[in-house]
């Protein structure tokens, strides 16, 4: 969860950093998929908060659903986007960049579930940053 050790991918010396995290959202505001939402660690011990924004095509063949959206935890945000035709679950998200320790952040969000879903969204982040941040 958002305390878990991390885990260190430096195979080119450069100082990056592996960190993984799962997340789950309570509080849900808003109309799935536009929400915003508090984000809860394993210890139900809220770290933060989540916004989404999506605007749906009506294309031909189907439809096509963009998003985009923000992890504000303690120490940071994660941003992220994707693109999809078929919004079932698991799906991924690409990481899009980040602040504070998250600076330099790339890699990818598995959506287990979402929140139109019993039990609302959840998470699992693979972040990898960089070992520079500006510290504000």
């Amino acid at each position: 969860m958002l305390g878990a050790p991390l885990a260190h991918a430096d195979a080119d010396g450069d100082g990056d950093r592996v960190r993984r995290m799962t997340l789950a959202t309570v509080n849900s505001e808003g109309e799935f998929p536009n929400v915003t939402a508090d984000l809860e660690d394993k210890r139900n011990r809220t770290v933060g908060f989540v916004t989404t924004t999506c605007v749906t095509v009506a294309s031909v063949p189907e439809r096509t659903i963009t998003c985009h959206g923000s992890y504000v935890l303690e120490d940071g945000q994660i941003t992220w986007q994707n693109a999809t035709r078929d919004p079932q679950t698991p799906y991924l998200l690409a990481i899009t960049g980040g602040t504070g320790a998250y600076c330099e952040a790339r890699g990818q969000i598995r959506v287990v579930r979402t929140e139109s879903e019993s039990g609302g969204g959840l998470y699992e982040l693979e972040v990898i940053t960089g070992r520079r941040c500006a510290s504000s």
